[in-house]
């Protein structure tokens, strides 16, 4: 039984370990980012890790601004497009880097519609970080960034 015990503590503290590891590459950023789409069962409790702190500044900023029981500044999902999803065919390329910046666009279906966004990355804390998500869909144009700053104006 202690041998259970202590087996059960070592895979959860050497889980937590790979958890909190920066990602190396934007191609490993946006392959783990995805990977919770495509999983069966998703926790997106630890999106914030994904997120630069530029980005997660945002996001706490509309929390703030926003009344208990309303949704704030975003009513879907930027990073598939929508509300829901059954993402298929991901495809994502190759990024540019340039110093601690890259972009790499990611292409996928959601329900069987074409979808495509563009990445700003940057280099935060010794990984890669999404710093804002543009969609390039005909028809539903926006910047993640820009939604966040449109719906606080005064």
């Amino acid at each position: 039984m202690r041998l259970a015990v202590l087996a059960a503590g070592f895979v959860l503290a050497f889980t937590g370990i790979v958890a909190a590891q920066p990602y190396d590459t934007p191609d490993a950023l946006l392959q783990a980012f995805y990977a919770r789409y495509l999983a069966a069962d998703t926790d997106f409790s630890d999106e914030g890790e994904f997120r630069s702190a530029g980005l997660q500044a945002l996001y706490d900023a509309d929390a703030q601004a926003t009344p208990e029981g309303d949704s704030g500044a975003l009513d879907f999902d930027p990073f598939i497009d929508g509300q829901d999803w059954q993402i298929t065919d991901l495809q994502i390329g190759a990024a540019g880097i340039a110093g601690d910046y890259a972009s790499a666009d990611v292409s996928f279906k959601n329900f069987g519609e074409e979808r495509t966004l563009s990445y700003d990355l940057v280099k935060e804390d010794g990984g890669w970080k999404i710093d804002d998500v543009e969609s390039k869909t005909p028809g539903n144009e926006y910047r993640l960034s820009e939604i966040f700053t449109l719906a606080h104006a005064d």
